[in-house]
């Protein structure tokens, strides 16, 4: 009998989640916010909760595999209010492995929303063809918003070369963030 490698099951597993997350139905998940991304973006509607969204901008061609993205993260949070829900999302900030630096913090209101913005340098890990795993100088951009006893938090992630490209895109992108009543 001969032994299925576990490398063989991958593609497998990844076309059954492709095709999962390309049958989810958008109206069957309330996301409790509206948001538009470019029409060169893909994006998923992922749950109701935790990790909700995520979207990216499609590849220009097969060698484009650093793409800008954005990561939605929703969680209900009673008692807390927008100073007390930063403080603590900073503080897991600061002590990830990831971070480097911060680059600005800044109070600011998006249509009509009060939102704390935190702009950081973060190393990311990749994983090349050949299953090296290099080091990448990453920009991310967090917008944390809180209403109504729910927390969101809004990352824009680039590489610290395409920042000054993709941050137009990013701020299109959050102008059109909208919290449901």
């Amino acid at each position: 009998m001969k032994k299925l490698k576990l490398w063989h099951a991958f593609p497998i597993l990844a076309l059954l989640v492709g095709f999962s997350l390309s049958c989810t139905k958008d109206y069957e998940i309330d996301l409790g916010f509206e948001i538009t991304v470019p029409d060169d973006w893909v994006y998923f509607t992922l749950a109701n909760e935790g990790y909700v969204y995520t979207a990216e901008r499609t590849p220009v061609n097969e060698m484009d595999t650093l793409r800008e993205y954005l990561a939605i993260y929703k969680e209900s949070l009673p008692g807390y209010t927008l100073s007390t829900y930063y403080s603590a999302i900073k503080d897991k900030l600061l002590l990830s492995d990831n971070y480097v630096s911060t680059l600005e913090e800044k109070d600011t209101t998006i249509n009509g929303a009060d939102t704390k913005r935190i702009i950081f340098n973060e190393i990311g890990k990749y994983v090349t063809s050949e299953r090296d795993t290099i080091d990448l100088d990453l920009i991310s951009t967090m917008y944390l918003f809180y209403q109504s006893s729910i927390g969101y938090n809004l990352s824009f992630v680039s590489l610290d070369s395409t920042y000054e490209d993709a941050k137009p895109v990013f701020d299109d992108i959050i102008s059109t963030f909208r919290i449901n009543n």
